[in-house]
């Protein structure tokens, strides 16, 4: 699982990190992507069919496409969608206009397994 929280940091927009409070929302499931495995150019390019057949990588449901519905519904919390990843079924988003009140309304969502702090914007100032 430590694996999982490393990947998600730095697989995420590690330059966006530093002045929002960013969390990853790991989704449960790929229902209703609209796609299937049976046709893969719908939704990987000529190139990439290519090289996974040269390799001998079969495509599978790593391969699809975040569900666009849960990426809206994540997004009608408030929250800004900072990127998304198909391999992790994840997405990693800006909650920084109301973070406890966003984190909520995510974590109540029917298909989100999990939320993860990547970053979180200090309020301390120095002098």
């Amino acid at each position: 699982m430590k694996k999982i929280y490393l990947l998600i940091l730095f697989a995420f927009a590690f330059n966006h990190l530093v002045a929002q409070n960013s969390i990853a929302v790991l989704l449960s499931d790929k229902n209703g992507t609209g796609f299937s495995l049976s046709n893969p150019s719908a939704f990987l390019s000529p190139k990439a069919i290519a090289r996974r057949a040269q390799a001998g990588v079969a495509i599978d449901s790593t391969d699809l496409p975040v569900t666009a519905s849960y990426v809206t519904a994540i997004q009608n919390t408030g929250a800004v969608i900072l990127n998304k990843s198909k391999w992790l079924n994840a997405v990693t988003v800006d909650i920084s206009a109301n973070p406890a009140a966003i984190q909520s309304a995510i974590n109540s969502l029917p298909f989100v397994q999990q939320t993860i702090t990547v970053a979180r914007l200090s309020n301390n100032k120095t002098s």
